[in-house]
């Protein structure tokens, strides 16, 4: 077929994949990984599945990178797998601790978005209509609700739900990103880079915001509501100082 679209890629499950004859498979941290051609506007790909389920937000497509700097499949192969290798984890990964606060965030998209995936589930920002099972099961009280994934999960698949929950709450005790004044900095500083802290209206609110549920105007009013120690309040206002200086000698 030439004219895959992305709805019939992503609803292939990983039987239909084995039988695809042009299909080649590696296995990537305990994840089999697809590769093949699908079309002529996703071109080479690499699709993820584990537990019999495909793992879209993982998947990689050639649709994504520069024909320039990728110019064959060789090339392309070779990039998708570093990605994959980047991107995923094994379960003993997620709970060891890391220095890096982005390979932490890492960790949890990948447990929210790609794990969550190795069961099937209702999402709650489902945008269409939700499949039959999930309102059936919902209508009788047995759906499961996960807050790693804010998805629904069949009833019998409490397992994998409570599971999902202590890898969680392991990897979250592993890697707490206000453990120190250096780990701190580098997370707040991430942060204010990542919201544009230098030049938004809510930059505080906004920092804050992803490290404690508290409200208010600015940093002056929202970090004695925190809770953190003063070690960790000075090295957000620090870490504010650096970034509004840095955006003050140029871009950054």
């Amino acid at each position: 077929m030439n004219d895959w679209k992305i709805s019939d890629i992503e609803n292939l499950t990983e039987s239909q994949l084995e039988s695809m004859a042009d299909m080649s498979m590696e296995v990537i941290k305990g994840h089999k990984v697809f590769f093949g051609t699908f079309g002529k506007y996703f071109k080479y790909s690499a699709i993820v599945c584990s537990d019999g389920q495909q793992l879209k937000h993982a998947n990689e497509y050639q649709l994504h990178y520069a024909e320039s700097r990728y110019p064959n499949v060789e090339s392309l192969h070779k990039r998708f797998v570093e990605r994959l290798n980047e991107k995923l984890f094994t379960e003993d990964e997620l709970l060891e601790t890391s220095d890096d606060y982005q390979e932490r965030e890492a960790k949890r998209y990948y447990l929210m978005n790609i794990y969550s995936a190795k069961r099937e589930y209702q999402s709650i920002w489902c945008c269409g209509e939700p499949a039959e099972w999930y309102k059936r099961e919902k209508a009788e009280g047995k759906a499961l609700f996960s807050k790693v994934a804010y998805a629904y999960y069949h009833w019998y698949d409490k397992w994998f739900v409570e599971h999902m929950q202590e890898l969680w709450d392991g990897m979250e005790a592993a890697n707490d990103p206000l453990r120190d004044y250096e780990h701190a900095y580098k997370a707040f500083k991430y942060e204010m880079f990542n919201h544009e802290y230098a030049i938004s209206w809510q930059g505080d609110w906004d920092v804050i915001r992803c490290f404690a549920n508290v409200d208010g105007d600015n940093a002056e009013d929202m970090l004695p509501k925190t809770g953190w120690s003063d070690e960790v309040k000075r090295a957000y206002v620090d870490a504010a100082n650096d970034v509004m200086a840095a955006y003050a000698n140029g871009p950054y």
